[in-house]
C-alpha cells in the first residue's frame, strides 16, 4: 500500500486535505475523488492527490462529478 495526499484547492489556496491515506494504488483514488466532490460545491473548486509529493491526478470538481458513472471509474 502506498500513501496518497487528497487536497481541494480553491484556486491555488488548498481548502481541504487529507493526509497519508493508504491505497492500493492510483486507480483506487477514484472512488475517494468523487465521493470528495459529492461533499463540496464544484464551482472552481479541484481535487489534487499527490504521491511521494508528486501530483499525479488533478481534476475539476465539476469533471469528477459529470463523470463518476462513466466506463472510466467503474474500471477503477
Amino acid at each position: 500500500m502506498d500513501l496518497y495526499d487528497f487536497e481541494v484547492l480553491k484556486g491555488e489556496e488548498i481548502i481541504a486535505a487529507e493526509r497519508s491515506v493508504p491505497l492500493s494504488g492510483p486507480k483506487a483514488a477514484w472512488p475517494k475523488i468523487v465521493k470528495m466532490a459529492k461533499a463540496l460545491k464544484p464551482t472552481g473548486c479541484r481535487i489534487r492527490v499527490k504521491e511521494h509529493g508528486e501530483t499525479i491526478i488533478l481534476i475539476g470538481a465539476a469533471v469528477a462529478l459529470r463523470y463518476c458513472d462513466s466506463d472510466f471509474f467503474a474500471a477503477a
